[in-house]
């Protein structure tokens, strides 16, 4: 005999998808109650018997995790609402009078029974459910009995007929540059060819479809030839091979990214920024700008800058104690230890129009310097303001005054300027001679007169008047003298004629 109320199922999603490792399904179950009589039904329960284990007629192998609730419609006076809750005694569900009493089901009305969060089982498969019901009344208003009516209901767990969850398996950021590689994962169907589509639509079949009627879920995974180098989408394409055609029937998608981002052909773009200090570097119609994180001009950190043209106010040195060069409208500023100070030039050669300087020194301390007073120069030598020495192959001058001039090594003789006159002196400072071809003076002081060479007579000049000497000796020697006459007149200007020498005192007999 059927059972006095009528049952249907109902399942959220509409198929059951049995758990695959790594993605548990959970599902619910409504069964639906109704009373197709025209009279009311009494009933002591309601049993819901599911079939708990791991295989594949069974629901779930944790029965406990389920939710169990019940929903009517319709109200009975002076009747408590019905309880739905696990028997861990009869290992069922039961509805039921919390207080043991006996509940009226009305005509034309119906209650839910509601089994929810189902872990579903593993494998795919028909499930029975089987409802157990005590009860009475009806168009024929059958007693209560003590034996229960039974009716089975049934539901489908099906296993994925698709491919899923196609994702990088750790990460969708790769690191070329450690040498990472980006690792492709999906589950599916083994009933079904697996291709990978790159962005350029290349695809390589990664995966065959098993052979045989058994369709079993499967975790594969796959890894490209060489790491992507910048953001990358991947498509898992998949579906049947015949001789024929491809068929293709399911399509999924995934990307990943290089950590370090390289470009085959450029980027365009109208800036970049660096997080997080927001400095930013923007390609303007121009060329490049860098600004800091506050849009101000930046700083361009560089071994070497190879540029026709560089205009800046300032160039610096990389500490804040290195000099520094401006550029005024005049020419160039150099400074130093990051003051307003003068700084210093060092070069080993410097080609220039003109110097204006305070002074010029050698490259050492001890080294020479010259300054430039308004009236002309000043050679100094080492630290000091000790005079120096000037040293030149020849020295053209208008006018030089000096204490003396001196001959080079190894002949010192020295000409010095006295308030008197000149005075000239040999290397041991004794008296000097003056050696010319032609000596045109007004006066001369001097304490004797010699010939030029070596046994020449000579001349000196004691206070008494002029003695004449010879052969270089003190003894006395001879005046020779000569006079001259008028002969004639050549071109207006009269000609002499030299008369023979005369000798005083005359010469001996013999001489």
């Amino acid at each position: 005999m059927p059972s006095l109320l009528n049952y249907a199922i109902l399942t959220d999603p509409t198929t059951l998808s049995a758990s695959q490792p790594g993605a548990p399904s959970v599902g619910t179950v409504y069964v639906i109650v109704s009373n197709t009589h025209q009279s009311q039904v009494r009933w002591d329960f309601i049993d819901v018997e599911i079939p708990v284990g791991n295989g594949p007629d069974d629901l779930t192998g944790d029965p406990t995790a389920i939710s169990a609730s019940i929903e009517k419609d319709y109200t009975v006076n002076r009747e408590p609402e019905p309880a739905f809750d696990w028997d861990k005694t009869l290992g069922r569900f039961r509805a039921h009078d919390p207080s043991g009493g006996r509940l009226t089901l009305p005509d034309a009305e119906s209650l839910v029974l509601k089994l929810e969060n189902i872990p579903v089982s593993d494998l795919a498969g028909l499930v029975r459910l089987k409802i157990h019901e005590r009860s009475g009344g009806g168009d024929d208003n059958l007693p209560v009995r003590r034996a229960t009516f039974t009716t089975t209901l049934g539901l489908v767990k099906q296993a994925p007929r698709t491919p899923r969850n196609f994702r990088p398996e750790r990460s969708s950021l790769v690191d070329v540059d450690a040498g990472q590689n980006v690792v492709l994962a999906w589950e599916g169907p083994d009933n079904l060819d697996y291709w990978i589509r790159d962005p350029r639509g290349n695809e390589v079949l990664v995966q065959s479809a098993a052979q045989g009627p058994q369709v079993t879920q499967r975790s594969y995974s796959w890894s490209p030839p060489a790491a992507p180098r910048r953001g990358t989408t991947y498509t898992l394409v998949a579906g049947t091979t015949t001789a024929a055609q491809q068929h293709q029937g399911y399509f999924l998608t995934t990307t990943v990214h290089a950590l370090v981002p390289e470009y085959d052909s450029g980027t365009r773009t109208p800036w970049v920024e660096q997080a997080p200090s927001r400095s930013r570097v923007a390609f303007s119609a121009t060329g490049v700008e860098v600004h800091d994180g506050t849009g101000a001009p930046g700083s361009v950190l560089a071994d070497k800058v190879d540029a026709d043209r560089v205009n800046a106010r300032t160039v610096h040195g990389r500490d804040a104690g290195d000099g520094w060069i401006d550029f005024p409208q005049g020419g160039v500023h150099v400074h130093k230890e990051g003051k307003q100070d003068r700084g210093t030039v060092w070069a080993d050669r410097a080609d220039v129009n003109g110097v204006k300087t305070a002074w010029v020194q050698g490259p050492d301390d001890s080294d020479g310097w010259i300054e430039f007073p308004p009236n002309g120069l000043n050679v100094f030598h080492g630290q000091g303001r000790a005079w120096g020495t000037v040293w030149a192959d020849r020295a053209d001058l208008n006018g030089v005054t000096t204490h003396w001039a001196e001959g080079p090594d190894g002949k010192k003789s020295r000409i010095a300027f006295t308030e008197t006159g000149v005075k000239i002196t040999d290397p041991e400072k004794k008296r000097g001679t003056v050696v010319a071809g032609e000596t045109n003076v007004r006066s001369v002081v001097t304490p004797w007169v010699s010939g030029p060479q070596a046994g020449a007579g000579w001349i000196s000049f004691p206070n008494e008047g002029v003695d004449v000497h010879r052969d270089g000796e003190v003894s006395f020697g001879r005046i020779r003298y000569a006079s001259y006459k008028e002969s004639q007149t050549v071109n207006d200007r009269p000609v002499h004629r030299r008369l023979p020498p005369y000798e005083w005192p005359p010469p001996k007999s013999g001489e």
